[in-house]
């Protein structure tokens, strides 16, 4: 490669780790950098299965994973076994849903999907799965994956991330050694993935779940959709992640869901409905989060800790960004009438102080910060037993095209800020059925896990 064409290349690079625009932004081809080696760009062979995704049913007891193909295929098949049984393989033939993807952009470029639900699946196991695909005499094979499902203790530990796009994703590198390391129950993603899943006529969203696949493919990941999944009305969030379990929360559709795992009820709901235009689409989201709510609450002795995950943040700093200001005040508060002198729908935060939200994790700046618990934009307490309301965690600072959000650390706090971190990382929750532990690290530039940036533990008391 020529030397200008390299150097021009690093440079494009240097601007992006710094912050600036560069390449892998919306309508931007995405390049390989430091973050992002791999086989995400390669042309795979027509019937190659591809983009291998894997999410839980509630408590573990089952899988479903989609994968593609970018032509038709006679038949596809699932195989899997516990780790060094070979000989006990379970192999399915069936996919509970197969059928084309065409992208809704001007080339109408076709894809096929496949979604494939395991059996019901032991506890405290490590499994090995493959996919393939088979067309005539020819039959195609994915890698094999692993993962685990949960064990028998109460204790559990997940990941939560947000905004990662290909290129400068700075906690990919970590993300994939966690994901070979089996500690980690699955990964929580708050939105904003590829920025955007449908450019190219959805060749980036290609692209971006063969970056992820060596994560995704076995860490069962549970996402939200954020403000970059919103084209064709969010047909590509719709359709590469209708494997997540909305059917089984009486949902209409993968925008929202809720999830039990051990001590946990997890929530994903879409933030982006508060700006879709459509009351009616809205109101829906909000009847189906109160009425999950509910049930969640009648099991709180079961499940004590109630967390929800959006891609918007309910409160940010600065305090005159509009993310901070009137659009985290409509999240919080509802819709507004023309006059603005009413609210003409529900308020995310009358609904979390109403149930007894213990946690909200969200994205969408990037950056990290958490505050004490809050409500109506004050403090509620300094510390975080038996907590008088919820608190909220940002952590949108996964690593994208634009690098973290511009932020001077001296900038004037509110009250209800905790901690303030503007730099990559990543963050982890140790669950136990009397705590939470929510703690941050930092993700350096050179790929590798730094040092913790903060950590809270949450306590109450067991409800019997």
């Amino acid at each position: 490669m020529p030397f200008v064409v390299l150097l021009f290349a690093s440079i494009l690079i240097q601007l992006v780790i710094a912050g600036g625009t560069g390449p892998g932004g919306p309508g931007l081809a995405s390049i390989p950098d430091k973050y992002n080696k791999g086989w995400w760009n390669k042309t795979y062979s027509p019937i190659a299965p591809q983009q291998v995704h894997l999410s839980w049913l509630s408590d573990g007891t089952a899988a479903r994973l989609q994968f593609a193909t970018t032509e038709k295929v006679d038949r596809v098949q699932l195989i899997y076994w516990p780790l060094y049984h070979n000989n006990e393989t379970t192999l399915l033939e069936e996919p509970e849903q197969a059928g084309p993807f065409i992208d809704p952009g001007p080339a109408k470029r076709i894809q096929y999907l496949y979604n494939f639900r395991t059996k019901d699946l032991a506890p405290s196991t490590r499994f090995q799965y493959k996919v393939g695909a088979f067309k005539d005499d020819i039959s195609l094979w994915s890698d094999i994956y692993e993962f685990h499902t949960p064990d028998s203790t109460d204790n559990f530990q997940f990941i939560a991330a947000a905004d990662m796009g290909i290129v400068n994703a700075v906690s990919m590198p970590i993300l994939k050694q966690l994901a070979r390391q089996n500690e980690y129950d699955f990964l929580a993603m708050m939105g904003d993935q590829a920025y955007d899943l449908a450019d190219m006529d959805g060749t980036k969203g290609d692209e971006y779940l063969n970056f992820a696949q060596e994560v995704y493919a076995q860490m069962p990941v549970l996402t939200t959709p954020g403000n970059h999944e919103k084209h064709y009305n969010f047909t590509h969030y719709k359709r590469r992640f209708n494997h997540l379990p909305f059917n089984e929360s009486d949902s209409p559709t993968p925008m929202l869901y809720s999830f039990d795992y051990k001590s946990m009820h997890l929530v994903s709901f879409s933030t982006e409905a508060y700006f879709s235009n459509d009351t009616n689409e809205l109101q829906t989201a909000l009847q189906w989060l109160e009425q999950d709510l509910k049930r969640a609450n009648a099991m709180r002795h079961k499940r004590p800790w109630l967390v929800i995950m959006g891609h918007r943040p309910l409160y940010c700093t600065p305090r005159n960004d509009k993310d901070c200001s009137w659009k985290a005040d409509l999240l919080r508060h509802g819709l507004l009438s023309a006059d603005n002198t009413t609210r003409t729908t529900l308020g995310m935060e009358e609904l979390f102080i109403k149930y007894k939200v213990d946690l909200y994790l969200c994205g969408h700046k990037h950056g990290y910060e958490r505050s004490f618990p809050i409500a109506g934009n004050k403090k509620m307490a300094d510390q975080y037993h038996n907590t008088p309301s919820y608190f909220q965690v940002i952590t949108g600072n996964a690593g994208n095209y634009d690098g973290p959000d511009p932020a001077d650390i001296t900038t004037l706090r509110e009250e209800w800020s905790a901690k303030f971190y503007p730099g990559y990382g990543l963050t982890f929750v140790s669950v136990s059925p009397t705590g939470l532990n929510v703690s941050h690290w930092e993700s350096r530039i050179d790929g590798k896990r730094g040092v913790q940036i903060d950590n809270v533990v949450v306590t109450k008391d067991l409800m019997l």
